[in-house]
């Protein structure tokens, strides 16, 4: 009893540890990805999602890979690109043919297409496609064909014939192995012949000798005289009667041991008798014991029947609890992984990518000397005045609509927003890191600010409103780039370059853009410009300054 009730024990324990245990696989890979960034982040995700594949944890698995596409995103168009092909090439190998599944893999696909993979990605996607379409039907097989085929476009004619002869020599390896190994079984099959007939050879020897041996002594038989075949005949009816007598005594024998069983068996009677007064005696007294055992027996389960529930009740209060301390526990870490991600897209706010990469990673930016680049500055003129004639709400939200509207022309331009000065505005193109068009797009973006404050204060006229006129400046040189701060971060430009460009502002007209004669060198190709006198800047020699009229036709605007 002891041996079934520890038994039971330990069943009840392997059944809640692996509980726990199964419960724990999906969250354990979560809480180990919070300790990684960048490529180790992407490769332990990869690696929990086709561990969990494996075991058919289909919709966990998805949600690491998701998780590696989301951190592929702050590693360049490259790194999700390959990220995507990978998602895809899982799926396909460890998941169901389901159309769910199918779908990931399409729109992964549809992503590789739109980022301009390179040309052994295109020829991997064209030959994973392939492979999907024999198993599939319906719907998704028309997709999966479409993808096929937009890989298909993508590949030159020359890389399609390459593609086409890759394939043949596939094809003939196969049907090259096809022949081997239809050549290995002949000659198997050879082997197994000649065996089969060695055994057949062996069985018709036997056969033939068995067929001798009754021939002799068949012959032998035929032989015999008369005389000794009486002989033969009295000698074994001799052997018969000695058979006889032997059986008549072994008869008058079990007679004999048949009369003393009788005798035994009176004695016995006598003695058994009087074995049961005694056995009759000793039943009355264990009759008495078995009732005294078997009470005894009744509070002993009773008492192992209340034990056993109150362990199980233990148990199951200490898996319920575990459970609820585990989920607790996951959600609190869903909170703290939404609000890290929450403050990594607010520190993409506030820093450019790559410098706030370099700050999570060495708790630190290093200041970077930037040869060339276009710093702009805008500001609004008559600002105290309008300042005066309305209220506080009006004004912060006026402004608060014009700079909403400058942040997505520069976003859409690649230009870096430096910081609002009250109602100054300053950003820099080339920065943090310098291109060649710095120029041509800080112009560019300078132009769609002016289209939007004359659209802006038509519809601002038409209500009664005051006008935002705003001067532009602009001018290009080196800088120096950096991270301020300790408790704020804050992303800032320094240098001559600044400080001649906010000149270059004051000199400016409503709704003008004035550019230094250094930027002039570098947009005169593109834009129409006309020269409208100089200023003199401290440490410098005077600077030339020019209006930009507009575009010229022939040029091709970013």
């Amino acid at each position: 009893m002891k041996t079934y009730f520890s038994l039971a024990l330990a069943a009840l324990f392997l059944l809640a540890t692996q509980s726990l245990t199964a419960q724990k696989t999906h969250s354990d890979y979560k809480k180990e990805l919070r300790s990684f960034s960048g490529s180790k982040y992407i490769t332990l995700a990869f690696d929990g999602a086709e561990a969990l594949a494996k075991r058919g944890s289909y919709e966990e698995s998805i949600d690491l890979l998701d998780k590696a596409v989301k951190k592929s995103k702050s590693l360049g168009n490259n790194a999700v690109t390959v990220i995507y092909f990978n998602k895809a090439k899982l799926i396909a190998v460890q998941f169901p043919n389901k159309d769910e599944y199918i779908k990931e893999i399409i729109k992964s696909f549809k992503e590789i297409i739109k980022r301009d993979p390179p040309t052994s990605m295109v020829t991997d996607g064209l030959e994973l496609s392939n492979e999907l379409i024999p198993g599939m039907s319906g719907k998704m097989k028309s997709e999966v064909e479409k993808m096929s085929q937009s890989f298909r476009s993508l590949l030159t004619a020359e890389q399609q014939q390459l593609a086409a002869l890759e394939q043949e020599k596939k094809l003939n390896q196969f049907k090259k192995r096809d022949k081997e190994e239809a050549f290995l079984e002949i000659e198997q099959l050879k082997s197994e012949r000649i065996r089969l007939e060695g055994l057949q050879v062996k069985l018709s020897e036997t056969i033939q000798k068995s067929e001798r041996q009754l021939t002799q002594r068949a012959a032998l038989i035929s032989k015999m005289s008369k005389d000794q075949a009486n002989k033969e005949a009295i000698l074994q009816f001799n052997l018969r009667m000695i058979d006889s007598l032997k059986f008549i005594a072994a008869l008058d024998s079990f007679e004999l041991v048949n009369q003393d069983r009788l005798i035994k068996e009176q004695e016995s009677e006598i003695e058994l008798q009087d074995s049961k007064l005694e056995l009759q005696e000793s039943t009355l007294q264990l009759q008495e014991s078995e009732l005294q055992l078997r009470s005894s027996q009744r509070r002993f389960f009773l008492m192992l029947s209340i034990l056993g529930m109150l362990i199980a009740g233990l148990v199951s209060w200490m898996f319920l609890s575990t459970k609820k301390a585990n989920t607790a526990l996951e959600e609190k870490n869903d909170e703290v992984e939404k609000e890290k991600e929450r403050s990594e897209e607010l520190l993409l706010n506030i820093l450019p990518q790559f410098v706030a990469e370099e700050l999570k990673e060495n708790q630190k930016v290093k200041t970077r000397m930037i040869k060339q680049c276009t710093v702009i500055f805008t500001d609004f003129i008559g600002f105290s005045a309008i300042s005066k004639i309305v209220t506080p709400q009006e004004l912060i939200a006026a402004l608060d609509e014009c700079f909403r509207a400058f942040d997505n022309i520069i976003v859409k331009h690649k230009i870096e927003k430096i910081k609002t000065i009250g109602d100054s505005y300053m950003c820099a193109s080339g920065v943090p890191r310098t291109t060649k068009t710095h120029a041509i797009d800080a112009v560019s973006a300078a132009f769609e600010m002016v289209a939007f404050l004359d659209e802006w204060n038509k519809k601002r006229e038409k209500k009664g409103l005051e006008r935002f006129d705003a001067r532009i400046g602009i001018h290009s040189g080196p800088i120096i780039a950096g991270v301020v701060g300790v408790t704020k971060f804050a992303y800032d430009i320094w240098g001559d370059t600044v400080n001649v460009a906010s000149r270059i502002e004051g000199q400016s007209s409503a709704q003008k853009i004035n550019i230094s004669s250094t930027t002039y060198e570098l947009i005169k190709e593109h834009y129409q410009c006309s020269k409208r006198g100089s200023i003199s800047v401290k440490n410098m020699d005077d600077l030339e300054m020019y209006f930009v009229d507009h575009p010229i036709q022939h040029a091709a605007l970013n």
